[in-house]
């Protein structure tokens, strides 16, 4: 009697859904079942509901959902169709029923908009499994699983609570907040793309343009993006190719690695940074930990507590350290200034052998060394055991570019 009453207000729930503009609706159909099957973690009832819209080019899909998760597919036809499923697990039959009809689904068209929404009456309440003190097992749980299938060039704009996403190729704007759930996503072709990942992964193949957010979890990692904003906390970060600018914040977490970039903005605290190549021009501001780099044209460098260490600076370099070491391994001919300003640094500084540059070394209670390559003599008659001392000289022949290093209780070396 009760699955026979449970249907007959599933139909009065359409009826009480019918829209005016009938022709926009390609399909009004929500179907319920119920189910008294018996598991290990108690039972389970559930229901299914389904809607299609049809869609122009400039209609805005807007999806909210929690508890569950929504995966989007790409198909050729110019509508949009959500099917859901919804599942309720509890202890008893009649809580897990209690459970279920506390869940529906509101779906809409409005303007240029077509918006699906999950609604649900005790969202906030006591969810999970586990067990008593009394050693009883106990479920209270929901599962309200969206399957979308839409155009690709439609902007899509999507909310996903206690659950992950999964999307296929996308050429449509997007913008995606996703709570304690994952972020996954194959090609995201859109100049206007917005991610925003709390307590969870956010995975992307490829993205054009895109602003990401990503607060706790394990890491973003994307494989190649033309231009990126990212600020990222508690979380690592790894991306294999940067094509344009790059703006990265990262603090804590298990660290940045970029394979390569084209010019790069970063801030970071207390993570440790790999870069491969940077192409142009790198401004950095790191606190704490490591900072490695392969290769970088241009870079403007400050830092406090970290160890920086560059294979090949192929561009001008300004460093403006506090604590822990610089080194340098090959400065190229392409260095036309030079500039090291370190306190409690040690610094170290390779430069290619047909390197020329005039020298200026100034030092307090720090130590200065220097190859064969180097040439250098104190400019004042100060006596040996004074802590301050300033040296003028050259690298090579001298001309055609300026090194000058400032070093306070730390080490220079030339090499």
């Amino acid at each position: 009697m009760k699955n026979v009453i449970g249907m007959v207000a599933g139909l009065c729930f359409l009826v009480s859904q019918g829209y005016a503009q009938s022709d926009i609706v390609i399909s009004n159909t929500t179907t319920t079942s119920y189910s008294a099957y018996q598991n290990e973690d108690g039972p389970m009832r559930s229901k299914t509901f389904s809607k299609s819209f049809s869609a122009d080019q400039s209609d805005k899909i807007v999806l909210s959902n929690v508890y569950g998760s929504i995966q989007v597919k790409i198909w050729d036809k110019k509508e949009v169709q959500v099917d859901v499923d919804i599942k309720s697990y509890s202890n008893s039959e009649q809580e897990a029923q209690k459970l279920l009809d506390e869940v529906s689904i509101e779906a809409s068209k409005s303007g240029d908009q077509i918006a699906f929404r999950t609604n649900m009456d005790q969202e906030q309440k006591n969810w999970g499994s586990g067990k008593s003190f009394g050693g009883k097992k106990w479920r209270r749980e929901i599962r309200v699983n969206y399957v979308v299938n839409m155009p690709a060039a439609n902007a899509l704009t999507l909310s996903q609570k206690y659950g992950s996403v999964t999307m296929a190729d996308l050429s449509g704007a997007l913008y995606a907040k996703v709570q304690y759930g994952n972020f996954n996503a194959q090609n995201l072709i859109n100049t206007n793309n917005y991610v925003s990942v709390q307590y969870g992964d956010c995975n992307i193949q490829s993205v054009n343009n895109a602003v990401i957010k990503q607060q706790y979890g394990k890491a973003v990692t994307i494989g190649t993006v033309n231009t990126i904003d990212l600020n990222a906390q508690y979380a690592g970060v790894k991306i294999t190719t940067i094509k344009g600018n790059a703006t990265i914040k990262q603090q804590y977490g298990s660290g940045v690695s970029i394979g390569s970039v084209e010019n790069l903005n970063l801030n970071a605290q207390y993570a440790n940074i790999n870069i491969g190549t940077i192409k142009g021009n790198a401004n950095i501001d790191q606190q704490y930990n490591n900072l490695t780099i392969g290769s970088v044209g241009k870079v403007n460098l400050k830092s406090q507590y970290t160890s920086v260490s560059i294979a090949a600076l192929n561009g001008d370099g300004n460093f403006d350290m506090q604590y822990n070491k610089l080194s340098v391994d090959e400065i190229s001919a392409a260095c036309k200034a030079l500039l090291v300003d370190g306190q409690y640094v040690s610094i170290s500084l390779g430069f290619n052998n047909n390197y020329n540059a005039n020298l200026d070394v100034h030092t307090s209670y720090a130590a200065f060394k220097y190859t064969d390559q180097v040439t250098a003599r104190l400019l004042n008659d100060t006596k040996d055991y004074s802590s301050t001392k300033d040296y003028t000289g050259k690298i090579g022949n001298g001309g055609g570019a300026n090194v000058k290093v400032k070093s306070s209780y730390g080490s220079v070396t030339i090499r």
